[in-house]
């Protein structure tokens, strides 16, 4: 039987998406006393097109979820930023 203690240490993603996204976010949440856990899923050796390279999700405690998904959401809010002005002149 699962404890209550064990159940706020269960892992729940917070994010899933390219590897370097993931390990830049993993940081970040690290910076904030957020223990994670970095699930990578890279391509085949043998796939020659990289579609869209490897993928990764971050996990976080359930204790430190909602803390977790509000840095989450700023860091989306900050990439969609980025890229929208990210535009070359």
């Amino acid at each position: 039987m699962m404890t209550k203690e064990d159940k706020s240490l269960s892992p729940y993603e917070v994010f899933d998406g390219t590897a370097w996204e993931a390990g830049l976010l993993k940081s970040i949440l690290e910076d904030n006393d957020i223990e994670t856990i970095l699930e990578q899923n890279t391509a085949l050796p043998w796939n020659i097109l990289p579609a869209t390279g490897a993928s990764a999700k971050v996990f976080v405690a359930l204790k430190d979820f909602e803390h977790a998904k509000a840095i989450v959401n700023e860091f989306y809010t900050n990439m969609e930023k980025e890229n929208s002005n990210g535009n070359p002149e």
